[in-house]
């Protein structure tokens, strides 16, 4: 492994094997984004959207009318199958 160098005016110089480091890391932030951008994108994470907002008012019309535990298992339900879609 290559040592970083130091110039005559203090400042320092990355060695060859830094750099490599710090770009593979870019890579892999890259690559995750392109993951997430994709879930984003599919059929699936769109009509869960639709679903989650019809649910969201159901759950506040169940409060409305005075049935908090219907609402909490809407909610609850809700929850779980958002950490389902997003895996």
């Amino acid at each position: 492994m290559k040592a970083t160098s130091t110039n005559k005016n203090g400042s320092s110089r990355r060695s060859e094997d830094e750099m490599i480091a710090d770009l593979e890391a870019k890579i892999r932030q890259v690559e995750d984004r392109m993951k997430k951008r994709d879930k984003a994108a599919s059929p699936l994470a769109k009509d869960f959207e639709r679903f989650k907002k019809h649910a969201a008012k159901f759950a506040q019309s169940c409060v409305d009318n005075e049935r908090s535990d219907v609402a909490n298992t809407i909610l609850g339900a809700m929850n779980v199958a958002e950490r389902q879609v997003q895996q």
